[in-house]
């Protein structure tokens, strides 16, 4: 495109929910907005999480990257990134900074970082990015405003939010930044998150839950336990702060927990101090009244909650008069994990509470009423949906161009690229790359390889070894009925006499062939499916 000033191209946040990244791209370089994983869904048989390809970005183009708050979905893969790219430079606040730290610490990376504050101008070659606060469930996350050096273009990028008036634990989105930098501008654009688009109203604020949750933790139960998302450090000091004034002993149950307390603590956003948070194995003995916060709400299988749940702790067991509450919703594709518990729960003789029952979870996105005041401060030309399924990003641009008809609105998906030119704009759409698969010490897996596991968690398999000059032959199974061993013998004489009929002559690979088929097909006979088999010659 002629006169083109920069462009916004996503390559993982947009069309799903995770795997956050998005690259600024001017003339001569590319700056890139967070770089995040995203949590596989259940039957990707126990891979650690996928993180977007960046094996295709240019290195030369990349220097910085802008981390817009802490979320995993948005610095889970930057371990990764920097270990492809060991030149660029992290720009992050100081509460996301230290939990970038603590991570890359384990993973043994070095990097070299910028702090940033929420009025911080950031000035890069052809553009210069204003930082500005905004509300959300974890401290110190920020949007972003990327201006061209003369004002033609102005863009607000803003991948998680909702708009708190009301909160007593931060200061509201600041608005006024918003529309003194755009105002600026001859042309303006918004990118917006979507994630909560289907709430009609307003979400509400941190506060209005505290009626709710202050009950709850008043009630007479000894020992009263909740799981929340453990990055919302505003709503656990909260909670812990009623716990103390009910009388109660804090406890921390769970690894994020207690990293997440540990970098407010060091940042200032505790409320509680460090002698004031409990471990479990500090009050092993005690029976007094207690407030024990789990980690793991959405029933992850290592977390404290499920270990809990399913009597597995060794401090803590639930049983009659244990009040559970669940200061969370459940992420779509987590209802079967996080269900199981609530029967645990309810069969171990506790008492469960959720946000179903009453006013105990909040939503850290943007409701339409949300979206409505974002629109009154300030009115873009353009609007793009980001941040969010492809459902949402659709009934978001549906609201968008109902209820805003002079707004030019568009609908983007991942590797499509919003080029912003001269009074214009462009959409062009790249070549896509598949998420990568990271497994075990954080090693990337082939899809292919993942397909190999799902036939053998489905269907089995069968290992055969056949020795040539000895006609020896040695099978196993894994994963078949236990009726299938009483057919061993049959199968293995099957093979041996159809080896020594027709086969001994032929070449390997073809013997090999023959008698994967013949086996698959006496399984397939008396199991009705066909493992997957493997043949060897010696």
């Amino acid at each position: 495109m002629k006169n083109k000033y920069f462009s916004i191209l996503p390559i993982g946040g947009v069309e799903e929910i995770g795997s956050n990244m998005t690259l600024i791209r001017t003339t001569d370089e590319d700056i890139i907005i967070d770089c995040g994983l995203l949590f596989p869904y259940e039957d990707f048989f126990d891979i650690n999480y996928l993180i977007p390809d960046f094996s295709h970005l240019d290195s030369s183009r990349i220097k910085n990257i802008i981390i817009s708050h802490g979320h995993e979905d948005h610095i889970g893969a930057l371990g990764h990134l920097l270990k492809a790219f060991p030149e660029v430079t992290v720009h992050a606040s100081r509460f996301t900074l230290q939990l970038i730290q603590k991570k890359l610490e384990e993973q043994e990376v070095k990097f070299k970082f910028e702090l940033y504050t929420e009025k911080s101008d950031l000035t890069f070659s052809e553009v210069d990015i204003s930082m500005v606060h905004v509300n959300h469930s974890i401290p110190e996350t920020h949007g972003l405003i990327i201006r061209t050096k003369n004002r033609e273009w102005g863009a607000l990028y803003i991948s998680d939010f909702k708009v708190d008036l009301t909160s007593t634990h931060e200061k509201p989105i600041d608005f006024p930044r918003i529309r003194e930098k755009l105002s600026e501008c001859k042309e303006t654009a918004y990118f917006i998150d979507s994630t909560n688009i289907l709430n009609d109203g307003k979400t509400v604020s941190e506060n209005d839950l505290h009626l709710d949750l202050n009950l709850l933790i008043k009630r007479p139960e000894n020992r009263v336990y909740i799981t929340l998302f453990a990055s919302n450090v505003h709503r656990i000091n909260a909670i812990a702060n009623m716990g103390k004034d009910a009388g109660r002993k804090i406890v921390i149950m769970g690894r994020s927990l207690k990293s997440y307390m540990s970098v407010a603590s060091e940042t200032g956003h505790s409320d509680i101090s460090p002698e004031e948070l409990f471990m479990p194995d500090q009050v092993k003995q005690e029976k007094g009244k207690m407030l024990i916060f789990l980690s793991g709400c959405q029933g992850d299988f290592l977390s404290a909650l499920r270990r809990f749940s399913y009597g597995e702790d060794g401090t803590f067991k639930p049983g009659p008069g244990d009040l559970v509450i669940f200061s969370s919703k459940v992420i779509p594709g987590n209802e079967k994990k996080v269900f199981r518990i609530y029967n645990k729960l309810t069969e171990s003789g506790a008492e469960i509470i959720t946000a179903n029952d009453q006013h105990i979870h909040a939503s850290g996105h943007p409701g339409k009423e949300d979206l409505h005041l974002l629109m009154r401060n300030f009115m873009p030309t353009f609007y793009f949906p980001i941040h969010g399924e492809s459902y949402f990003l659709k009934k978001h641009y549906e609201f968008i161009k109902s209820r805003y008809p002079k707004i030019s609105a568009y609908l983007i998906y991942n590797y499509q690229e919003v080029v912003l030119g001269e009074g214009v704009i462009q959409i062009k759409k790249h070549e896509r790359f598949e998420p990568r698969i990271i497994h075990g010490k954080n090693l990337e897996i082939e899809k292919t390889q993942i397909s190999q596991r799902r036939k053998m968690a489905t269907q089995g398999a069968i290992f055969i070894s056949y020795h040539k000059t000895m006609g020896h032959i040695e099978l196993t199974t894994i994963g078949l009925p236990i009726l299938f061993q009483d057919q061993i013998e049959i199968l293995k004489k099957n093979v041996i006499q159809r080896i020594k009929s027709d086969l001994i002559s032929r070449d390997e690979t073809y013997l090999k062939d023959q008698v994967k088929i013949m086996t698959r097909q006496f399984c397939n006979n008396l199991l009705g499916y066909k493992p997957v088999t493997e043949v060897h010659l010696h």
